[in-house]
């Protein structure tokens, strides 16, 4: 995983070059927008000066009248290239979030299976959509902070032409500007980093409340919850209270009266000058020139004062989806030769040892052979490896020491993608995408809706058809809320029947539902496995008791193998779980 904890500004600057550098021509144009706009701006003192000191003691009232013309066309000019800066400015912004959120959606299909895991969906979604905006912030804040300071740099350089003194007078407020930027980010920073740490806190609460409904109902606990909610609002309004307190005492305000000091100092030097240095041109338009540069050397520095707590934030969102987009793929994923599309399904595991974790073992030493098109009914108690071993056969990790073989060649030799094509899964929780029954089955591939028909009637699924007028174009919600649980599992079956896959797995396809449901997924997984080479892993023994072969797994390591009645005399574990079970079912009756 990628470290950006403690990165600098500079360092997440250039982490985003590469972003930037796609968007040359909008940012070259932004780069002379704010160059025009300086300039411009650094224009009009001195048309000012002019008026005051020349124009209007001699009388020249044409030259005036066109001086006016002048400046009102230098703040026209001023003011759209202004608003193109703005508008290019935000439009670059927009399009590097496009692309950092097209990168880390594409990270989704690359990243290997436990990141998944390890890492809530919620968590996911917001680095996505949240936290790539924070990219756009990050570098949008930084162009205006260089526009800000381009405009100071310009300006002075008028004060320097105007009056060297002057200049050197301007000057003096850099270290009190610069020591008070620093003495307000430290007192106001760790109010902000608390108001971020609880306002993801409140919302972290307030999915327990919405989410955790029920269960708070049930034990009677919405008081509690709600004081522990409101307990996080006012440490909220308290330090947002505080910071605005900062920002009241020592933000704007203080820079005006830091800029008035600067005006009294002006007028105080002014005066001293006509006392002391004889020769020295003292005008009432050099005066109102300096003050309209003062105030264009304060506005970039209050720009560049609001702006800083944006790049603080932003950094932070910035950081997160640079870290998701730099998280290490899964191996081979595109990588290595592309597998068969006719394999027979032949599997055999060769002394295969897998661990999560280095040296931890989860499989030890595993050897199976399984011809093909066989059934392969796999038990053990939670923990013992079972999904880990199927894991391993449909590449969702890689194994350490072993051969994995189908038809006789290691599957490491070929590239997931393709590899993946000869399997089919079926999951203890069904996967299903709002759409339609057709759009799940088919997941977009095009298939006719006289296939499709016909795999929904394989599997037994017939009164989906019937459901609505609507048929196999019944309307399927978010994750499939709207159908039972049996449903789902007879589309994610019609799924794998359609595709026809050489190799399957079902893992724990028939938990969780009754035993009228699971009779009928039972008879559609024996039309969705015949001829297939399938594994079946089930804590339900009744489910796997007529496999060619079952396997008995015990911490990692195969204990058993064989038919039912074989496991049942041989096998003290296998005797264990079925006694067990039996014993339970004949409470329930």
């Amino acid at each position: 995983m990628a470290h950006y904890e403690n990165m600098k500004k500079m360092d997440l600057f250039k982490r985003t070059i590469p972003y930037i550098k796609k968007e040359k021509k909008l940012v070259i144009t932004t780069i002379i927008l704010s160059f025009i706009v300086s300039g411009l701006m650094a224009l009009t003192p001195f048309i000012t000066k002019a008026i005051i000191d020349n124009y209007l003691k001699q009388g020249l009232y044409d030259k005036i009248i066109s001086s006016l013309i002048i400046y009102g066309i230098i703040v026209f000019i001023t003011a759209i290239c202004r608003y193109l800066f703005q508008y290019i400015n935000t439009l670059t912004g927009m399009h590097i979030e496009k692309r950092i959120r097209e990168e880390a959606i594409r990270k989704i299909d690359y990243l290997p299976v436990d990141y998944y895991s390890l890492e809530p969906d919620g968590k996911i979604v917001a680095k996505i959509t949240n936290d790539s905006a924070g990219v756009r912030t990050f570098y949008v804040t930084i162009i205006q902070i260089f526009n800000a300071l381009l405009n100071i740099a310009i300006v002075y350089i008028g004060v320097i032409i105007l009056e060297p003194m002057l200049a050197l007078l301007a000057l003096i407020l850099v270290p009190i500007l610069s020591l008070w930027i620093t003495v307000y980010r430290r007192r106001v920073h760790k109010h902000f980093v608390e108001l971020r740490e609880t306002g993801s806190r409140i919302t972290g609460k307030l999915n327990e409340l919405i989410t955790g409904a029920l269960i708070i109902q049930d034990y009677n606990q919405e008081e509690a919850m709600l004081n522990d909610y409101k307990g996080l609002c006012k440490r909220y309004v308290h330090n947002d209270r505080v910071a605005n307190t900062i920002n009241i005492y020592f933000g704007w305000e203080l820079l005006s009266l830091i800029k008035r000091i600067a005006e009294i100092s002006l007028l105080m030097f002014l005066g001293f000058q006509t006392l002391d240095v004889s020769g020295v041109a003292i005008s009432a338009g050099l005066i109102v020139a300096f003050s309209e540069n003062l105030d264009k050397m304060i506005n970039p520095v209050n720009a560049i004062f609001t702006n800083l707590n944006e790049l603080e934030d932003s950094m932070v969102g910035a950081t997160r989806v640079y870290m998701f987009i730099d998280e290490k793929n899964d191996t081979r994923i595109l990588d290595g030769k592309e597998a068969p599309t006719n394999i027979k399904g032949e599997v055999e595991f060769k002394n295969i040892k897998f661990a999560y974790v280095d040296n931890k073992y989860v499989l030890n030493d595993v050897s199976l052979y399984v011809p093909a098109g066989k059934t392969i009914g796999i038990v053990g108690h939670t923990g013992s490896g079972k999904s880990s071993m199927m894991n391993l056969l449909l590449a969702y990790n890689d194994y350490q020491y072993g051969e994995l073989l189908v038809d006789g060649v290691d599957i490491k030799e070929y590239n997931k993608a393709s590899y993946r094509k000869n399997l089919g899964i079926v999951l203890q929780t069904p996967a299903l995408f709002s759409g339609t029954i057709k759009s799940n089955i088919t997941m977009e591939r095009e298939y006719s809706d006289e296939e499709v028909i016909e795999v929904v009637k394989d599997v037994g699924a017939e009164h989906l058809l019937e459901k609505t007028e609507l048929g196999i174009y019944m309307p399927v919600s978010f994750r499939g809320e709207n159908l039972s649980l049996g449903e789902k599992q007879l589309i994610s079956l019609a799924r794998i029947l359609l595709r026809n896959p050489k190799i399957l797995v079902l893992d724990e396809a028939t938990a969780n539902i009754d035993s009228d449901t699971e009779n009928k997924i039972k008879k559609a997984i024996d039309i969705v496995a015949k001829d297939i080479t399938t594994f079946i892993i089930s804590h339900r023994l009744s489910t796997i008791k007529n496999a060619d072969e079952i396997i008995v797994l015990d911490k990692g390591v195969i204990v058993g193998k064989g038919s039912h009645d074989y496991l049942y005399q041989t096998c003290y574990a296998y005797k264990d779980m079925y006694d067990s079970q039996f014993k339970e079912m004949k409470k329930k009756r």
